[in-house]
């Protein structure tokens, strides 16, 4: 009887050692909306994204009142306990985004207390940050936004003020992942500028239907929707890119020029401080990843890995009057690989 006593013991003070031992993971998403939210939960569900335990960190600025209450709502109705919010109180502007300011208290807080951060997709950075004037098709993000480029910028550091020294100099293995607009302000954050149209000052087309006239694998964003309002096409483009050997995207398992998800029409023009190109478009023009090349763990992509609708088996996408396409297992398998070599840098 008193071995079994001292068995029972044992056991329940092993399971006791080993809960509090449980490593708890904190990736700080910046600016989540109801829909990049429920991106990454999904990611987190399926298994993609993996760790110990999860606790995603929303990151918002006071001045997103309506996105807060959205995004509070969208927590309590779906009962989300992993998930907090972080609102940053300091204020901030245009001049102040590339030194000390407001809100560095609150950057250096964030950094502590995360072991990751996402930034995912959403409109364009202001050209006033990068010095240009603004096109007409450029759709700046609120000014809300702003404060993100500052934090990236205390992150890593930039062209802006050679002398700074980033927090990441403290902590170098800190995991940073960009995603389409994520990854054009990483490029902004540390000094770099923007093509603001890709069809135009790249491709020299000015209408929707010229660029359609391109070969698809030069077009980032499906404009069918545009000049065909009578149907529902899907605003995803998939195209093929060109992967830089030993990159952070060269999965040895997938084809040498994997099928990705495009949305957007901008693109990485002079690259910031220490990035550089890690895959192009196949015909170079266009930059596909960015990969840091002091700090191995940050890194962007200008096309969509997050979107849950990638992950639905069977799904086809309508892309022409003409195409429907079915992603390949290739594709399946290369979306698969990058969240696994994400999950991989979180150890």
């Amino acid at each position: 009887m008193k071995r079994l006593t001292f068995l029972i013991l044992l056991l329940l003070t092993l399971h006791t050692t080993c809960a509090q031992t449980k490593h708890i993971t904190r990736i700080g998403l910046i600016n989540p909306d109801t829909g990049s939210l429920g991106n990454a939960l999904n990611l987190v569900k399926k298994g993609y994204l993996h760790a110990d335990s999860i606790v995603i960190v929303g990151l918002l600025h006071k001045t997103q009142k309506a996105t807060i209450n959205a995004t509070r709502t969208y927590l309590q109705n779906n009962e989300l306990t992993n998930v907090k919010l972080f609102v940053v109180q300091g204020d901030i502007s245009l001049d102040s985004l590339f030194v000390e300011n407001a809100c560095t208290r609150e950057f250096r807080e964030i950094f502590e207390k995360t072991d990751a951060i996402i930034r995912f997709g959403g409109d364009d950075i202001a050209p006033k940050i990068y010095g240009e004037e603004t096109f007409l098709t450029t759709e700046p993000v609120h000014k809300g936004h702003n404060w993100e480029i500052s934090f990236l910028y205390h992150l890593l550091g930039g062209f802006q003020n050679p002398a700074y020294k980033p927090f990441l100099e403290e902590k170098p293995d800190y995991l940073v992942l960009g995603i389409c607009l994520g990854m054009q302000e990483l490029n902004i954050a540390t000094g770099g500028s923007m093509y603001q149209d890709i069809p135009f000052q790249i491709y020299e087309k000015t209408t929707y239907e010229n660029i359609l006239k391109e070969n698809p694998a030069n077009i980032h964003k499906n404009y069918w929707d545009r000049v065909d309002n009578e149907n529902e096409y899907s605003h995803i483009q998939f195209h093929p890119i060109k992967i830089t050997k030993r990159s952070f995207l060269d999965f040895n398992r997938i084809s040498k020029e994997p099928v990705v998800a495009s949305v957007h029409h901008q693109a990485v023009k002079k690259i910031g401080k220490g990035f550089s190109i890690v895959a192009t478009s196949m015909d170079g023009k266009v930059v596909e990843a960015l990969q840091h090349t002091r700090y191995k763990n940050v890194y962007g992509i200008q096309f969509h890995t997050d979107f849950s609708v990638l992950y639905n088996d069977d799904i086809t996408f309508k892309i022409s009057p003409t195409e429907t396409l079915t992603l390949s297992d290739d594709t399946h398998l290369f979306h698969k690989l990058f969240w696994e070599d994400f999950s991989g840098r979180l150890k």
